[in-house]
């Protein structure tokens, strides 16, 4: 990801679903940004009382797909998932207000890199929705698309602006779901690239049934675990801190 930092101020806020916070963001220094940098990702410098820390070694910072940019301002949209996981971001969008400022870094480049390909599957769930809404509008219109994004409710499926088809697993039990979805997936003679970003216990277990049960190498497979379960966001970065030295 760039290390440019970018001050930026909130143009506007609002719940969308039970459990999404859109907030849009706007810059001078955005005129640079353009419609082909939806699906990249920022990081946001979250607020701690309402101060912003640009040092990119100490901020508190979050990553997050972009969902729109605004053709004459650059001015990004962000959806924000909120009532679901505990954390410094989670808590900021719930009460962040017009005319706050904020910090945004980069953007960096999308996780899938393969545009040519005749077989996706897309795996997702509101913490990665708008990266599913990127690969899906990106996509050669020969390619097969296997696409399922997990939401809580109803009220939290959102328009992806696509005609392609999408399959919406509405549960309370996104393991279950996600995987049983894979299970009954037809998977033609060349392996499909598959992108995920979910849960990182889901991300492993999805990965063991696609290497084992259909056979599909471990390079065909961009995945992230975007959360933990039982763990809140600030005490999962840690982790993946921890795991990166160790690595």
């Amino acid at each position: 990801m760039g290390k440019q930092i970018r001050k930026a101020n909130i143009l506007s806020t609002q719940q969308i679903t039970p459990h999404l916070q859109r907030i849009v963001v706007g810059s001078d220094d955005f005129n640079d940004l353009t419609s082909q940098h939806i699906g990249n990702y920022v990081k946001v410098l979250i607020p701690k009382n309402g101060e912003v820390d640009f040092n990119l070694k100490t901020a508190c910072m979050r990553s997050y797909t972009i969902r729109h940019v605004d053709a004459q301002t650059g001015a990004l949209t962000l959806d924000f998932v909120i009532n679901m996981h505990q954390g410094p971001a989670t808590d900021w969008a719930k009460i962040a207000k017009v005319g706050d400022e904020v910090g945004i870094a980069g953007p960096g480049p999308k996780k899938l890199d393969n545009y040519g390909h005749s077989h996706y599957v897309l795996l997702g769930d509101l913490t990665s929705v708008n990266a599913i809404k990127g690969y899906i509008q990106q996509l050669p219109l020969f390619s097969k698309i296997d696409a399922f994004v997990h939401v809580p409710t109803e009220k939290d499926i959102i328009d992806l602006e696509t005609s392609r088809d999408v399959n919406w697993l509405v549960t309370d039990n996104a393991d279950e779901a996600l995987l049983s979805a894979l299970q009954n997936l037809h998977i033609t003679a060349e392996p499909p690239i598959v992108f995920m970003a979910l849960e990182a216990g889901l991300v492993r277990r999805a990965k063991t049934l696609l290497t084992e049960q259909f056979n599909i190498p471990r390079g065909n497979i961009v995945s992230s675990g975007y959360w933990k379960k039982g763990v809140d966001s600030e005490g999962y970065k840690k982790l993946r801190q921890r795991d990166a030295q160790l690595a």
